[in-house]
C-alpha cells in the first residue's frame, strides 16, 4: 500500500514538472513588440534653399510669401487705425506746424531784445508737453500708424532735437532753417498719407472708437 501511494506521488510530480516545462515553452500566439526607432537618429538638417524647395513642392507657401503677407495685413490694420482717428491725426500735424511757424518768426527778436526769448519759452514749453503727450495717446507711444506713422515719428524727433537746441542765439545758426525745412517736408508726406488713407474705401473705421478729450489747449494754425 505504501509502495503505491509513493508511486503516485512520484507520477504526480513528473506530471507537474512536464507541464511547468510546457508553460515554459514560448506562447506560439504571442504578439511580439516591435523595436522603436529612434527618428531623430535619421533627421537631415537641410538648407534654407532645400526648405524652400520642400515648402513650395508640398504646396505650401515660402517664408518670404508669408512674411510679405503678414506685413500687408500689418499695415492695412495701421491705416485703419489711423483712418478712424483721421481728424486727430490731421489737428497734431496742423498743431506741429503752428509750432515751427512761431520758432521762424521769433527767432529773429530773440537776439535782438533782451529777455524775448525767455519770455517766449515760458508758454511755449508747456505747450509743446501737452502736445507731446497727446500725440503719444494717439498713437500709443509711437507704436501704432505703420509706415505713416515712420514718418511722423521722425518728424517729433527733428521737432524735439530743434527744441532742444533753442536759445536766444539761434537764429545765426544756418541749421535753424534747414531743420524746419526738413521737418515742414515730413509732414508734408504724412498729411498726404493722411489724405489717401481718409479715401481708401477698402479700410474700415471702428464705430466704437471714442477720441478722447484734451484740456484746453493753444491750437496751432
Amino acid at each position: 500500500m505504501t509502495r503505491s501511494i509513493t508511486a503516485s506521488f512520484a507520477a504526480l510530480v513528473i506530471a507537474g514538472l512536464s507541464l511547468a516545462a510546457c508553460d515554459a515553452k514560448e506562447n506560439p500566439y504571442e504578439v511580439k513588440k516591435k523595436e522603436t526607432v529612434d527618428l531623430h537618429s535619421y533627421e537631415k538638417e537641410m538648407t534654407p534653399e532645400e526648405l524652400a524647395e520642400a515648402r513650395k513642392a508640398a504646396g505650401h507657401d515660402s517664408m518670404d510669401e508669408i512674411a510679405a503677407e503678414n506685413a500687408i495685413m500689418f499695415e492695412k490694420g495701421a491705416r485703419e487705425y489711423i483712418k478712424t482717428r483721421v481728424p486727430e491725426y490731421r489737428e497734431l500735424v496742423t498743431e506741429m506746424r503752428g509750432y515751427l511757424d512761431e520758432i521762424e518768426k521769433g527767432a529773429p527778436k530773440w537776439k535782438e531784445k533782451e529777455g524775448s526769448f525767455e519770455k517766449f519759452k515760458e508758454g511755449y514749453k508747456e505747450d509743446v508737453k501737452a502736445f507731446l503727450d497727446v500725440y503719444d495717446v494717439l498713437t500709443a507711444n509711437g507704436v501704432e500708424g505703420g509706415n505713416t506713422q515712420a514718418d511722423l515719428g521722425w518728424a517729433v524727433r527733428a521737432f524735439e532735437a530743434l527744441n532742444n537746441d533753442l536759445s536766444p542765439d539761434v537764429f545765426d545758426n544756418a541749421q535753424l532753417a534747414v531743420a524746419i525745412k526738413d521737418i515742414r517736408d515730413r509732414l508734408d508726406k504724412v498729411s498726404a498719407a493722411i489724405d489717401e488713407i481718409e479715401k481708401d474705401e477698402t479700410l474700415e473705421v471702428n464705430p466704437l472708437y471714442k477720441a478722447p478729450k484734451r484740456d484746453a489747449k493753444k491750437k496751432k494754425k
